[in-house]
């Protein structure tokens, strides 16, 4: 599902996403909290979620290193799915949750 911001200046809350299921399955409405942001990146820990395809890893490893010269992360961990078309196991979730306080996922081809 792709996430795009709802831009409705009649909605008087915080920030609105609307998911769109690239299948035609209507979502639905119904409200989507985002989790928290950062107010620094600064001493985070980031994780990176390979998404399995064909260089990922090589745009993901290039994307923290620039990053990380920047941010001065306290831990890189690194994680992959087992398939590109699949959502990633809920042990890899978990383990992304336990070692990161941000992830980066990323698309290669």
């Amino acid at each position: 599902m792709a996430v795009t911001p709802i831009d409705d200046p009649s909605i008087q809350m915080r920030s609105k996403t609307r998911l769109v299921d690239p299948t035609g399955v209507d979502p639905g409405i119904r409200p989507l909290d985002l989790a928290p942001r950062p107010t620094t990146l600064r001493g985070a820990r980031l994780g990176l979620l390979d998404n399995s395809k064909k260089n990922s890893d090589v745009i993901l490893h290039g994307i923290a290193r620039i990053l990380n010269e920047e941010f001065e992360f306290a831990d890189i961990f690194y994680t992959k799915k087992h398939s590109g078309a699949m959502p990633p196991h809920p042990e890899v979730l978990t383990e992304l949750h336990r070692n990161a306080d941000v992830v980066i996922t990323g698309i290669g081809d």
